[in-house]
């Protein structure tokens, strides 16, 4: 069940990424790029991982699964509540898709589901002072800059693959807000670890630590692809150099997507045991 509800959740939570960083990045530039489709298909995952995420989370709660388990979650619990509220807005971000509204929609709708998921993560559960507001705030930065991140590097991957003439300014664009966004997204993330560690009751899970371990590790190795591109590579970007920076960008999207999955792991383990 819980290899299942990672994988659901991952695919959810990178297609809403790469719907907001990419749109994102998109109304800074002022571009089009001819991948609607595969945007119409991201939002489709989007709303059909969460479906599948309420219902496993719903057999969870109710120890099985039925009709009236699924009535009660969708009614009276806040997941519930918020499950509708993020279906809602997935399925007017389909329509910005369909109808090609401006980017900035698409950020807007993608983002603000990409939010709500905070609003019932460790870290708003483990706030202090049971200021649930609080840790759902942290988190809800760290999914927006996390996701600025990862979408906007699948859109400078695409403008170098089509040869685009904006692909210097859009990297140097990418590279200025990014530094603003990894640095929000890494302030964020140690919060959550603190406030979700120190705030729980019992010991620290191993488990949950090493993950925990895995995932800063990962994030370190983009941030320092990160700094070559913008400080060694971008400042005297030619030919050679341009092929070094896609090479750069491509791994650090990949281990974005790897990142992605450890922190969907950690949000379905118990951080203490005991």
């Amino acid at each position: 069940m819980i290899a299942l509800l990672v994988v659901i959740r991952w695919f959810h939570e990178i297609s809403l990424m790469l719907l907001f960083g990419g749109a994102t990045l998109l109304a800074v530039l002022r571009l089009a790029l001819p991948w609607n489709g595969f945007r119409k298909s991201a939002a489709c995952v989007a709303l059909l991982g969460a479906i599948l995420w309420f219902i496993l989370a719903a057999a969870e709660m109710g120890g099985a699964l039925n009709v009236q388990i699924l009535r009660l979650a969708l009614a009276d619990t806040l997941f519930g509540i918020l499950f509708q509220a993020r279906v809602a807005i997935l399925i007017l971000l389909l329509v910005a898709l369909l109808r090609q509204w401006r980017e900035i929609w698409v950020a807007i709708f993608s983002g603000a589901t990409l939010v709500l998921i905070s609003v019932t993560s460790h870290a708003a559960e483990s706030s202090p002072g049971n200021l649930t507001a609080f840790g759902a705030v942290s988190d809800g930065l760290h999914f927006l800059t996390g996701g600025f991140w990862i979408g906007g590097l699948a859109v400078l991957a695409a403008l170098y693959a089509q040869r685009h003439a904006d692909f210097p300014h859009a990297v140097a664009i990418f590279a200025e807000w990014g530094m603003v966004a990894v640095a929000v997204l890494i302030l964020t993330g140690l919060l959550n670890a603190s406030t979700i560690l120190l705030g729980g009751a019992g010991h620290d899970s191993p488990f949950y630590l090493s993950v925990l371990g895995a995932k800063l590790v990962l994030v370190a190795a983009m941030v320092r692809l990160a700094l070559i591109n913008h400080f060694r590579l971008l400042p005297g970007l030619t030919t050679g150099t341009g092929a070094k920076l896609n090479r750069n960008i491509r791994m650090e999207f990949m281990a974005g997507l790897v990142v992605v999955a450890l922190a969907v792991l950690l949000s379905v383990l118990q951080p203490t045991l005991g």
